[in-house]
């Protein structure tokens, strides 16, 4: 089975100028879930950010009446007594770092759906950089969830690594077998 190449024939039988490779249909489902997660963040950070001079308390009261907990609840309690003590600066903070998240969330997934090589690399970099301390999360508490999403997260940073050695090496010999010189700049 023969790498795709990303260089299309001429009618005249010579070859023309390198055509973008199209995303695998893995490279897809991970760009849609990172789209997915950015969106849902971004909504998360503007309902934080509308937070900010309102009664976290009462608000809490008002959910806590609405869905018939019991105000009585000790862990109810416990919480209507916490959102008493944030303070405004700590919302910001916190809609500040998850709009900051979401907007890397969705230029990663838009990127990867768009099939952008950098995208490929930021996110090998980016998931990969959470694998050793999940390896340290499951070893000092070790649970099954922190076994599936270590797993989960090992099992994509495998597969987008494995994509972008291939689709790499496919634009480093497609670009020997055209004349450039790789690692080489334009040539006048």
């Amino acid at each position: 089975m023969s790498e795709p190449s990303d260089q299309s024939l001429d009618p005249a039988g010579g070859q023309s100028a390198p055509t973008e490779i199209k995303a695998p249909l893995g490279l897809k489902i991970i760009a849609g879930a990172k789209i997915a997660k950015g969106t849902a963040l971004a909504c998360l950070s503007l309902g934080v950010f509308d937070l900010i001079h309102k009664d976290l308390t009462a608000l809490a009261q008002r959910f806590v009446q609405i869905a018939r907990i019991s105000p009585e609840n000790k862990y109810v309690e416990l919480a209507l007594e916490k959102l008493g003590l944030v303070e405004p600066s700590t919302l910001v903070r916190l809609g500040m770092l998850s709009a900051l998240y979401a907007s890397i969330q969705l230029i990663e997934g838009l990127g990867l759906w768009f099939g952008a090589a950098w995208a490929e690399y930021l996110v090998v970099i980016s998931t990969g950089l959470f694998v050793p301390e999940e390896c340290i999360g499951l070893a000092h508490h070790p649970s099954w969830l922190r076994l599936a999403l270590l797993l989960v997260n090992a099992a994509i940073l495998a597969y987008v690594a494995n994509v972008v050695w291939k689709r790499y090496r496919s634009r480093r010999t497609a670009g020997t077998a055209s004349g450039a010189v790789p690692g080489a700049g334009p040539q006048a």
